[in-house]
C-alpha cells in the first residue's frame, strides 16, 4: 500500500509541478474561456504548490517504510485519513455551492472519499502490530 501511494504521489506531484494545465480543469474551467488570464495564472500557481506538497509527502511515505515503530506508521495513516476526509468535505462543499464547478469534479470528490475510506477502514479494523514493518513483524 505504501509503495503504491508513494509512487502515485510522486507521479501526480511531478505532473502538477511540470504541467499544471493538466489539473487546471479542476480549478476554474471557465477562466480561460472567459478571458480571465490572471485567474488562470493563479490556478497554475496553486496547482504547482499543491504538487510540491504531494511530491514531498511521497518522499515521507516512501521513507516511512524504513521506520520500525508501528505507532509512528499509524500516525501517518491517521494523518492521511484526516487529510483525505477534510479534502473530500471541502471539495464536495465547493461542488455543491459553486456555479462554476462542473459535474466531472464529482469524480475527484469520489477519489478523495475512497482514499479516506480506505485509510479509515485500515485504522478501524487493524491493530497496532499490523503497522509494523513486514521484516519487524517476523522477529
Amino acid at each position: 500500500v505504501r509503495g503504491g501511494h508513494a509512487f502515485s504521489s510522486l507521479a501526480i506531484g511531478l505532473l502538477a509541478l511540470v504541467q499544471p494545465k493538466v489539473f487546471s480543469v479542476f480549478m476554474n474551467p471557465l477562466a480561460k474561456r472567459e478571458g480571465c488570464e490572471p485567474m488562470d495564472n493563479i490556478s497554475n500557481t496553486i496547482i504547482r504548490l499543491y504538487g510540491a506538497l504531494i511530491l514531498s509527502q511521497s518522499w515521507l511515505v516512501w521513507q516511512t517504510r524504513h521506520v520500525p515503530d508501528p505507532f509512528v506508521r499509524k500516525i501517518f495513516a491517521q494523518g492521511y485519513c484526516m487529510c483525505f476526509t477534510l479534502s473530500s468535505v471541502v471539495l464536495a462543499y465547493q461542488q455543491i455551492t459553486s456555479s462554476e464547478w462542473v459535474t466531472y469534479n464529482w469524480t475527484v470528490v469520489a477519489f478523495f472519499t475512497t482514499f479516506a475510506g480506505v485509510y479509515a477502514w485500515f485504522l478501524v479494523t487493524q491493530k497496532l502490530p499490523a503497522f509494523e514493518r513486514s521484516d519487524a513483524a517476523t522477529i
